[in-house]
């Protein structure tokens, strides 16, 4: 596919996390849909294990924020169909990356070989959004523990780098504290964006963003101290 970037539709994060309010994560949605009618969405669960349940909470969602159909890309186990999932994946006008943990996510797509097929798909012009876990995996990077239970043994792990930053989501209830941890690992001078509950920001390859609803917070780490810049 083309890397003329100029054909890229920009990506929107939503942060996800539990409604406030009468808006609720619904009216977030609708961010996902600008300018399109009734929408084909491709939708891709390996976040948390192509399960059911989380996608019929989602399609719940999407139609009523003004989705058409909604297509499983079922991707989370050894022998998907990957022939099936990419002709999905190429009729969809939208490319939505469900919730979940971000590493599950990763993990399926690089078995898959789909990596670098997603990034150039969106660089030809497809439309990308994904919320919480969804949303981390269309930044540059995140975090995973090498040895379960040992906090010390956290590593950074590449993700999609549709947008170039280390997004994390809903995460101000924890003060950041996984956010906190990537920076410590990527080190002196580096930032991270932080996404409150029920944010949506659209962002693309060149590390352009935009709020959509809310605000993001950017954190530095300044000599090992980290805080909002």
């Amino acid at each position: 596919m083309s890397d003329d970037h100029s054909k890229e539709i920009p990506a929107i994060l939503i942060a996800g996390g539990p409604p406030k309010g009468s808006e609720g994560r619904g009216n977030l949605m609708k961010q996902a849909f600008t300018g399109l009618h009734k929408p084909l969405v491709a939708s891709i669960g390996t976040a948390n294990g192509d399960s059911v349940p989380f996608f019929l909470m989602m399609k719940t969602m999407m139609v009523a924020a003004g989705a058409g159909e909604i297509i499983r890309v079922k991707l989370a186990k050894t022998k998907s169909n990957v022939d099936e999932a990419k002709r999905i994946l190429e009729r969809a006008d939208v490319v939505f990356f469900s919730g979940g943990e971000p590493k599950d996510g990763m993990h399926w797509l690089q078995h898959h070989n789909l990596v670098e097929y997603l990034q150039d798909m969106y660089k030809g012009g497809k439309r990308y959004v994904g919320v919480s876990a969804g949303a981390i995996m269309l930044g540059s990077e995140w975090i995973k523990r090498e040895v379960k239970g040992d906090d010390n043994s956290y590593v950074l792990f590449d993700c999609l780098n549709i947008v170039p930053y280390f997004f994390d989501t809903h995460g101000e209830d924890e003060d950041w504290e996984d956010l906190r941890v990537g920076l410590r690992l990527m080190g002196d001078g580096a930032q991270a964006i932080g996404l409150p509950s029920n944010n949506a920001i659209s962002g693309n390859s060149e590390g352009q963003l935009v709020n959509l609803q809310g605000e993001y917070i950017v954190f530095e780490n300044r000599d090992g101290n980290i805080n909002p810049v």
